[in-house]
């Protein structure tokens, strides 16, 4: 697994719960002006979907945010200023690339109104443009602990 990513740029959080997770995805989310995709990797239950819960909220999602393992994508309207609608990809389940073509999502990579987050980014890197922020999630000493790392 190759990420075109230079440590440099590297962030890195220690979290202690959901919660704190949650707050990071917001902090991160301050910044965003619109057309930012985020490649999520990390073992199961290392904490992406709740990342992705914390965009959700800061970005004010209606909707219940769970992942979308069965349907691929999930696109949520917001209510922030620039970024009009959060899309919520999750490739663990994809079985080649051209399934997530299909389902439209270079529109989604093009749109300066949308935040495309995915998680499992990793088996679609090929695909993904260089300016994807790569945020990876790895399990903690303690049960509940993260550790995210993101490069941008």
């Amino acid at each position: 697994m190759v990420f075109r990513v230079s440590p440099r740029f590297m962030k890195k959080y220690i979290t202690h719960n959901s919660e704190e997770t949650k707050q990071v995805a917001a902090t991160l989310a301050k910044k965003f002006q619109g057309g930012e995709i985020l490649g999520l990797v990390g073992d199961l239950g290392s904490g992406k979907t709740n990342f992705v819960q914390g965009l959700a909220r800061y970005l004010g999602v209606a909707n219940k945010v769970n992942s979308p393992t069965f349907v691929l994508m999930k696109p949520y309207p917001t209510h922030h200023k620039k970024c009009k609608l959060l899309v919520h990809i999750d490739c663990y389940r994809l079985n080649n690339c051209q399934e997530l073509l299909n389902l439209g999502l270079e529109e989604y990579l093009k749109d300066k109104r949308c935040l495309t987050v995915i998680e499992w980014a990793d088996k679609i890197e090929k695909i993904l443009p260089e300016k994807t922020i790569w945020i990876r999630f790895r399990l903690g000493k303690n049960i509940e602990e993260r550790e995210i790392k993101i490069n941008n």
